[in-house]
């Protein structure tokens, strides 16, 4: 083959072989770029410094009104509704007509037992008289009989002196034997007097009781309020006739309200304890724009279905009148002060009862004692929180960092002494 032939197949290969040696040449004698510098990216967040002081806590519970005393009335005669003074949502004082049962059926029927008591007195009047005249009429009786008996022996005597007849006789034995039982039958009397006057005395008795209950069926024609009430529901309208134990009206006592309130498990042995020292625990409440007072009496006996925890039971002690029945209230219940405790804004905190403290410009977490909240002169309601390590002067983070971990990096601008919440 001839030599220009060749080089020229072997020229493009040559050409590519001298390329790829000078880039080689160039990358191993060219100047070294200097590695990246790493920066740690630096958070800017709101802090607040700690000052633990005393502080009185608080707790925000939401509960609903209810009544041990809720009762419903009902008809205790039968009779037609003559008038229902009663309206739903009246709040009546204590004897209070609510409903009005016609009485005339009443009045009759004690009218009528009045009248068997006035019988039944008579009698017992009537055993003890004649017990007297059977006492008065025995002494005559004994002595008709004693009279009899000498007439029977005088006409013996005569018969057997021929003077007097047979006929005689036997008309004297007559008239002494019907003395006899003429005595006998008194004795009875007397003997059978204590008897029939204890008959006498029940029937009376009977018939007494039945007189007062007809009068207290005829006082229970008028259905009033015991205590001072609200009604809830009237079941009854004029003119209705209603038999014994239907329903008329149901309320409840304004005297012995309550509410019922769900509490937090964390703080379900700092109540029970101080329910054991018979401390008072009071709550406030602003319904409808009326200031409503409670006070804590006692812990439920159960968890009702759908609850999660004890319900507390707070004795309405001052607005009761503002309070319907089942009505939903925000109760706010004071807790005893405590020592040591530190006031910082819900941001703070982080879940339940984790903060973060800033030391050298780092994140270090402390798992904190939630006491409840306390609410500032301006109304700002704030978390109250205590830790054995949180120190006057410490920097805690008052603001909301999604990726805060131990040891994160940041940059802590601090609140004024207004801005805190």
């Amino acid at each position: 083959m001839a030599p220009a032939k060749i080089l020229r197949k072997a020229l493009p290969i040559l050409i590519l072989a001298a390329a790829v040696v000078g880039f080689v040449i160039l990358r191993a004698t060219g100047p070294t770029a200097p590695p990246p510098e790493v920066s740690e990216r630096v958070w800017q967040v709101r802090g607040m410094v700690v000052e633990p002081g005393t502080h009185r806590p608080t707790l925000e519970l939401y509960g609903r009104t209810s009544s041990p005393q809720t009762s419903v009335l009902r008809a205790a005669v039968e009779g037609e509704i003559a008038s229902v003074p009663a309206r739903t949502g009246h709040v009546v004082d204590p004897g209070a007509l609510l409903v009005l049962i016609d009485p005339s059926e009443t009045r009759l029927a004690l009218e009528q037992r009045e009248a068997e008591l006035h019988e039944a007195e008579a009698a017992v009047e009537s055993e003890r008289l004649r017990a007297e005249t059977d006492r008065r009429m025995l002494q005559r009786e004994q002595a008709l009989l004693q009279i009899a008996q000498r007439a029977v022996d005088r006409t013996r005597d005569l018969r057997t002196r021929n003077l007097g007849s047979e006929a005689e006789v036997d008309e004297s034995q007559r008239s002494l034997e019907q003395a006899r039982v003429a005595v006998d039958a008194r004795q009875q009397a007397i003997a059978d007097a204590p008897s029939r006057l204890a008959q006498a005395e029940a029937r009376a008795q009977r018939a007494r009781a039945a007189a007062e209950r007809a009068r207290i069926d005829l006082a229970r024609t008028e259905i009033r309020a015991a205590p001072a009430s609200r009604v809830v529901e009237v079941h009854v309208s004029p003119g209705e006739r209603v038999r014994v134990g239907d329903a008329l009206v149901r309320l409840y006592a304004l005297d012995d309200l309550e509410i019922r309130a769900n509490l937090p498990e964390v703080v379900l042995p700092r109540i029970t304890d101080l329910l054991a020292q018979d401390y008072a625990l009071q709550a406030e409440a602003v319904v409808a724009g009326q200031p409503v007072e409670a006070a804590l009496d006692r812990l439920a006996g159960e968890t009702r279905s759908g609850e999660a925890g004890i319900s507390a039971l707070f004795r309405v002690t001052a607005g009761a009148r503002q309070l319907p029945l089942n009505r939903f209230v925000s109760l706010r219940l004071a807790l005893p002060e405590e020592a040591g405790s530190v006031v910082v804004p819900f941001e703070s905190l982080y879940g339940r009862d984790r903060v973060f403290r800033v030391v050298d410009g780092r994140l270090q977490g402390l798992n904190v004692e939630r006491l409840g909240e306390v609410t500032d002169a301006a109304g700002r309601t704030q978390a109250l929180i205590r830790h054995p390590e949180l120190e006057a002067g410490d920097v805690l983070v008052a603001t909301r960092l999604p990726n805060a971990v131990d040891g994160l990096r940041v940059e802590v601008e601090l609140n004024g002494p207004d801005e805190r919440g």
